[in-house]
């Protein structure tokens, strides 16, 4: 939204007054404005605005909170939170969240007045997976009575898997006079703390087949996977499968890897 003086007397000043409306910028931010005039040497002026949004609740370190680690491995993370509003006894009135079965968190008064420090932990417990959630934060601010904090939320498997996908590449498929040669290409299994052993293998695709070959017993383990070319039916045949790894693991069930291969 702009304002300006629309008639200039020669060698005088004109005044543009353009506001940014809040609510629609996020942290830095960058704006431009076009002004067309009827100066033959400068019909047309850019002005650049930049400046940085000013939160009425400040969280500091700002951006999502990261909660990664291992099972069984202890991750917490703290923020602090403030506000940014003059002439307020800033009060954080509550905290929930849509992922309690994930994380644990509490608040208690910062090192300065006005100011709470919020932990979270994430559930040590959690299989793997990787998952988003949300800390709703509850204030007497009237302008920002509920502040949201995005949390990403990550167990990593203690089973190493190398490589996760497995591409066979541009491969000869069966033809009219022509054989086709089967592939072979291996994946491995590591698990540096504990161990585990490979219950299966299950492969939504009837093209590849696997054995397991044991390297090291509960620690290492190498899974030799086949492709056998079908018949080629386009010149851009792809045939494509998941291979699920079965492991005695409570907390790593199973391991995915992908599985792909193009017609040549």
């Amino acid at each position: 939204m702009a304002n300006y003086d629309k008639a200039i007397p020669p060698g005088q000043e004109g005044i543009i007054e353009i506001a940014v409306d809040g609510a629609k910028v996020h942290g830095h931010f960058e704006k431009t404005a076009t002004v067309h005039t009827n100066d033959p040497d400068h019909p047309v002026m850019t002005i650049i605005l930049t400046g940085e949004e000013v939160p009425y609740v400040d969280v500091t370190p700002p951006g999502k909170i990261y909660l990664q680690g291992r099972y069984g491995e202890a991750v917490e993370r703290k923020v602090t939170l403030a506000s940014n509003e003059e002439g307020l006894d800033f009060k954080v009135l509550g905290v929930s969240s849509n992922v309690d079965d994930k994380i644990t968190y509490k608040v208690d008064p910062g090192e300065e007045a006005g100011e709470y420090q919020l932990t979270i932990w994430k559930n040590p417990k959690l299989p793997t997976l990787a998952t988003f959630g949300s800390l709703y934060i509850d204030t007497n601010s009237e302008n920002a009575p509920k502040t949201t904090l995005q949390v990403q939320i990550v167990t990593k498997g203690a089973i190493s898997v190398q490589p996760q996908t497995l591409n066979y590449g541009r491969v000869k498929f069966e033809d009219a006079g022509a054989e086709a040669r089967d592939i072979t290409k291996s994946v491995n299994l590591i698990k540096s703390a504990g161990e585990f052993e490979v219950q299966g293998i299950d492969i939504d695709n009837e093209n590849f087949k696997a054995d397991v070959e044991t390297l090291v017993p509960g620690k290492r383990y190498k899974v030799n996977v086949v492709f056998s070319p079908p018949v080629r039916k386009s010149d851009r045949q792809n045939e494509m499968g998941e291979m699920i790894i079965r492991t005695n693991d409570p907390t790593e069930p199973s391991v995915r890897v992908r599985l792909v291969a193009r017609a040549l």
